[in-house]
């Protein structure tokens, strides 16, 4: 699995209930990977938002099942498992102000940005200092 770590950035959300976002998204694309694909995870800033984008090279999604099964809750392609992984992973996206963007092709793997936005870290007050004559 290969990581690009761009920007340090910072966004709201809850640290665990991201990190389960993020873990689905790496464990699916893991799964859908043979073991000679790749796997990576990317992250960057663009513009107000950090964009997190999950990759394989594994066998991809139909536009049919991207558009009718994908994020609604109780669907699966895996034979174990409830199917609320990537539908409960979209629902806090969307509470956060975020979005799920998906690219696939079946044959040719599947990409999953997640789009949220950034939260300004300041390294400096912005209190001014009175200057006393």
């Amino acid at each position: 699995m290969e990581l690009d770590l761009r920007d340090r950035l910072a966004t709201r959300g809850h640290e665990e209930r991201l990190k389960r976002v993020i873990g689905h998204l790496v464990q699916n694309s893991l799964d859908a990977t043979d073991p000679g694909g790749r796997v990576w995870v990317a992250l960057e800033k663009r513009g107000d938002r950090a964009a997190l984008e999950v990759g394989d090279t594994g066998h991809g999604m139909s536009p049919e099942f991207i558009r009718e099964r994908l994020f609604k809750p109780f669907q699966s392609t895996k034979q174990a498992g409830m199917g609320i992984g990537a539908y409960e992973s979209a629902q806090y996206i969307r509470e956060l102000g975020g979005e799920m963007n998906v690219d696939s092709e079946p044959g040719h793997g599947t990409r999953i940005t997640v789009i949220l936005p950034l939260f300004e870290v300041r390294t400096e007050s912005d209190l001014h200092t009175k200057e006393l004559a």
